[in-house]
C-alpha cells in the first residue's frame, strides 16, 4: 500500500506519457494486418472452419470459426478503420493492406486459399473413406451412426470446396 504522501504527491504531478517515435509506425502496420485479414481473411477462417467441422472432433471451435469469418466479413473493415481514426495514424487502405498482408504471411492470399482448399481435399476424402468404413462395420449401432455424420459432413464440405475450386473459372 501506498502511503499518502506518495498518492498526494502522484496526484499533484501526474505521469505524461509520451510515446516513442517508432509507435506510430507499428500501430499503422498492426492495423493494415488486421485489415488484410478482414477483407482477404474471413475466407480462410470460413474454410478451416468447415474442415474442422467436418472432422467431428472439435464442432465447436468449427462453428465459432465460421462465425468469425463471416464477423470478419461485415464487421472487420468498419472495426479497424475506427480504431485507426481513434489511434491517430493514417487510415488504412486496400493498397496498404496488400502490402501488409504480403509483407506478414508471405504469399498471396490466392496461393493461402489454394493451399487451404487442398488440404480440404484431403481431410474431406479421408473422412469420407472413414466414414463408409465405420458405416459398413456392423458390429455396432454407434459406429454406423458416426460413419453416416462423416459422410454428410464430408458431402457438405465438398460442396462447399467444389464452390472456391470453380469460382476462380468462372469470375
Amino acid at each position: 500500500m501506498l502511503p499518502n504522501a506518495v498518492a498526494i504527491s502522484l496526484v499533484q504531478n501526474p505521469i505524461d506519457f509520451v510515446p516513442p517515435d517508432y509507435i506510430f509506425p507499428i500501430v499503422t502496420q498492426i492495423l493494415n494486418v488486421l485489415y488484410a485479414l478482414a477483407i482477404r481473411g474471413y475466407l480462410i477462417f470460413i474454410l478451416i472452419g468447415f474442415i474442422i467441422y467436418t472432422t467431428t472432433y472439435v464442432d465447436g471451435f468449427g462453428k465459432f470459426m465460421v462465425a468469425a469469418g463471416f464477423f470478419l466479413f461485415f464487421a472487420g473493415p468498419l472495426i479497424v478503420n475506427v480504431f485507426a481514426h481513434f489511434a491517430a495514424v493514417e487510415l488504412v487502405t486496400f493498397e496498404s493492406a496488400t502490402m501488409a498482408w504480403l509483407g506478414f504471411f508471405g504469399m498471396s492470399d490466392a496461393d493461402m486459399i489454394f493451399t487451404i482448399l487442398w488440404i480440404g481435399d484431403a481431410v474431406g476424402a479421408i473422412c469420407c473413406l472413414a466414414g463408409a468404413i465405420l458405416y459398413f462395420t456392423k458390429a455396432a449401432g454407434d459406429l454406423e451412426s458416426k460413419g453416416k455424420s462423416l459422410i454428410v459432413r464430408s458431402l457438405i464440405l465438398f460442396a462447399i470446396l467444389a464452390y472456391f475450386h470453380i469460382t476462380p473459372y468462372i469470375v
